[in-house]
């Protein structure tokens, strides 16, 4: 990635870039279309500003709050090209997911063997032509480079004739740590050193991308046992609350599904550069389609 010079800036040289991008936001408000990749959720959109802006964005949550889910949903929901990265899940499982959650087929279903091959494939088939511009990085298999990265997310803003991409890495702390099997310069390094490391690369790698990194991060164990996050939870960094633009936290209140198989999720904003901090919202999520929805 390029290593580009700070910009000295006078006030006068910004007012057209100022114009340009009024009118860019005053098409977006008349096409209805969003400037950048959306959550889906109204509210949690609402309150980042309308979308996401470039830069790295951070969520986090306790084991079973259901990360991996929320940013499934919103990589399938972001209305850009998305590009998820799995440190943690096969791609196969990954996709399954994603058809449980498109085709609200329960997700229990998709692993028995009870549907049939003819079931499977069509449930695989409407889940592709509903998201035609998700792709997988598989980072189970081996460590997968900013650089690399950043190629597969600009072949994916070109093929889809975009501005942006949305680019998902779950986990941060899994994937940093991946490093250490191709660069020698890691092999002795800290978890907190190779996570602050790998925060650094994708604020840089947003920054090139002119688009947002949504990074999944584990709590720490202090997060963990109070069940009350705060910036200071994310395991293995304290960069997080300075580089971020947004922190999105993700507690589950109900330990046991309903009788509509939901549970619910508070979801609270913690850090919000384009918008008001502290904000909290309901969630529903129904753990068997892998769905999540605004509670009332």
């Amino acid at each position: 990635m390029n290593n580009n010079p700070p910009r000295l800036t006078l006030l006068s040289d910004l007012v057209n870039e100022f114009v340009t991008d009024t009118e860019a936001a005053q098409k977006a408000l008349e096409s209805g279309m969003p400037r950048g990749p959306v959550t889906g959720l109204s509210r949690l959109d609402e309150a980042i500003g309308g979308f996401f802006a470039t830069g790295l964005h951070i969520l986090q949550a306790a084991p079973g709050a259901g990360k991996s889910a929320f940013s499934l949903q919103t990589a399938a929901s972001c209305r850009f090209p998305a590009l998820y990265l799995t440190a943690e899940m096969s791609v196969l499982e990954i996709f399954r997911r994603l058809i449980s959650r498109e085709t609200e087929t329960y997700l229990g279903k998709l692993k028995t063997g009870e549907l049939g091959a003819k079931e499977a494939m069509r449930l695989a088939l409407e889940t592709v032509k509903k998201l035609p511009l998700f792709a997988l990085l598989d980072g189970t298999s081996g460590y997968a480079s900013p650089q690399q990265i950043l190629d597969v997310a600009e072949a994916l803003k070109e093929r889809a004739g975009t501005s942006q991409v949305l680019v998902v890495i779950d986990s941060i702390q899994v994937w940093a740590k991946t490093v250490r099997g191709v660069n020698s310069d890691f092999v002795g390094a800290s978890e907190y050193e190779l996570i602050n490391a790998a925060l650094g690369s994708l604020s840089a790698l947003a920054s090139e991308l002119k688009s947002p990194v949504l990074a999944v991060s584990h709590r720490n164990r202090a997060g963990n046992r109070s069940n009350d996050a705060s910036l200071h939870s994310a395991k293995g960094s304290g960069e997080v609350e300075y580089l971020a633009e947004s922190v999105i936290d993700l507690t589950r209140k109900e330990e046991q599904p309903d009788s509509n198989g939901e549970v619910e999720i508070s979801l609270r904003v913690l850090k919000n550069r384009h918008g008001v901090p502290g904000l909290n919202i309901p969630l529903r999520f129904c753990g068997r389609i892998q769905k999540f929805r605004e509670g009332f």
